[in-house]
């Protein structure tokens, strides 16, 4: 018996633990991958990557040949002016990808960081789009 299209979308938003990226190979530290939350809006998806100790200007968001990656890292490396004195969470760099459908306006694609947060905004195609259409009465 195959599993219902909705059982196996609750399963995939369930929350993940945190795993590092096996295939990064080119950096030296751990990188990981960062949590993230989709969310559908009428008129765009809203991602939402936890990537605690990055900022800004620590992030790149790269779009090639329909791959939105995003690289982060560590604002402050520990001795380059903080020195932890008790630590639980590991350090190291973010990396994720997504396939992009072109069901997104790529030329509109915005993001902004907030407290660790990354935001991206990915803006439905106009075809895409919900509307409204109005019905005529003779």
């Amino acid at each position: 018996m195959s599993q219902k299209p909705v059982e196996v979308a609750q399963r995939e938003l369930e929350a993940q633990p945190k795993q590092p990226v096996a295939r990064e190979l080119t950096r030296s530290g751990p990188v990981f991958r960062p949590d993230v939350d989709i969310v559908e809006m009428p008129e765009e998806y809203r991602v939402y990557a936890d990537m605690p100790g990055s900022d800004g200007e620590h992030v790149q968001i790269r779009l090639e040949d329909g791959v939105l990656s995003i690289d982060g890292a560590l604002a402050l490396e520990p001795g380059a002016g903080w020195v932890p004195l008790h630590r639980e969470y590991r350090l190291g760099g973010w990396h994720r990808e997504f396939q992009l459908s072109d069901r997104i306006a790529a030329d509109r694609i915005s993001a902004e960081m907030r407290d660790g947060v990354l935001e991206i905004h990915l803006p439905k195609a106009e075809a895409h789009r919900p509307r409204r259409i109005e019905v005529q009465t003779g």
